[in-house]
């Protein structure tokens, strides 16, 4: 039985489709690929970036996926005309956002078992739009879900994300830390990682020098962390963010949860740029992206490295393979 993967072309001004185009020749033996675009923009980047030997068959329904090693191309309704090249506009915006809804909607029938998301523009879709990591949780009506960044040496999870360093101070508390390590140990579970040694990062320098640098860790994080090992979580801390990577990037640990964005991104984009996966935990299918953006000045250029779409579809596979594939002697390594 072969997982069937569906991959939203992302912002069809920036390099979604080229990266997509580059990468996914080396599944289709795999997996069911089925890529969520329209006629219109493919074309115009097939001309440019695919692999000549990729075969490709344009389905209207997913029920038309067979198993035969085709890319399937998934006609989104709506597109008139080509967005130019390396702009934010409302046009891309839509375009992106569609083929995003249409995926989510293929997953949350069942119809696909994950989603590989290219990178979009919040700017061209709109105020409104968080992010997609955030889309696909309303989509699929949950309340519960955390973004995550798979590496080949340890996994990051972001206990706040899109907003304010001040904003995302103020959203910590014992309460959402107990839920949150619970939750990240529960995900891991399912996805077949067991027995994952939890680090949960400090937020001051030092966890707070003993309350020198701050009370957060001591007063917040700290309880959290024995609640939790209370109940049989393999979890410690707070740690000193400022060698935690390190030691979970040498073995120490498997996953790190990060107070806010940028001190959990920074050093995983460092020691895996291109090699980390962005996971989002609790959706009822699979989700996975590169951990890149939409690169806009070479878009159309045919200069995008593909190393992150590769490695989003190959996380992909394997998450698939440690849920509902398991009976697969020999599942494509993380």
């Amino acid at each position: 039985m072969r997982p069937t993967i569906g991959i939203s072309a992302g912002d069809p001004a920036g390099i979604g489709l080229e990266v997509t185009l580059k990468a996914v020749s080396d599944f289709l033996s795999f997996a069911n690929c089925v890529l969520f675009t329209d006629r219109l923009h493919f074309e115009r980047g097939s001309n440019l970036f695919a692999n000549p030997n990729i075969p490709v068959r344009w389905i209207s329904e997913i029920s038309e996926v067979t198993a035969e090693p085709f890319l399937f191309l998934f006609d989104v309704p709506g597109c008139n005309e080509l967005v130019p090249w390396g702009e934010a506009s409302l046009h891309a915006g839509q375009r992106a956002r569609a083929y995003l809804e249409a995926a989510a909607t293929a997953a949350n029938r069942g119809e696909i078992h994950a989603i590989v998301t290219a990178p979009v523009s919040k700017a061209s879709i709109g105020a409104n739009f968080k992010g997609q990591t955030e889309f696909l949780a309303e989509q699929a009506r949950i309340s519960e879900f955390a973004m995550a960044f798979f590496a080949p040496s340890f996994k990051v999870v972001l206990a706040t994300v899109h907003m304010s360093l001040k904003q995302a101070l103020a959203h910590i508390s014992t309460e959402r830390y107990i839920h949150l390590i619970s939750f990240v140990d529960r995900e891991l579970r399912r996805f077949d990682f067991h027995d994952s040694r939890i680090a949960v990062a400090a937020i001051n320098p030092h966890a707070g020098e003993g309350g020198m640098f701050g009370l957060e860790d001591t007063e917040i994080l700290k309880p959290a962390v024995e609640h939790c090992a209370g109940l049989g979580i393999s979890v410690t801390g707070p740690h000193s963010a400022d060698s935690l990577y390190y030691r979970a990037h040498s073995g120490e640990f498997d996953v790190v949860i990060a107070p806010y964005h940028d001190q959990g991104l920074i050093p995983v984009k460092l020691i895996a740029h291109g090699e980390s996966t962005n996971v989002t935990l609790g959706l009822p299918y699979v989700r996975t992206s590169p951990d890149h953006g939409t690169a806009f000045p070479i878009a159309g250029m045919n200069r995008a490295d593909a190393t992150g779409m590769h490695s989003a579809i190959r996380c992909s596979l394997n998450l698939c393979e440690r849920t509902a594939f398991r009976e697969r002697r020999n599942p494509i390594p993380l």
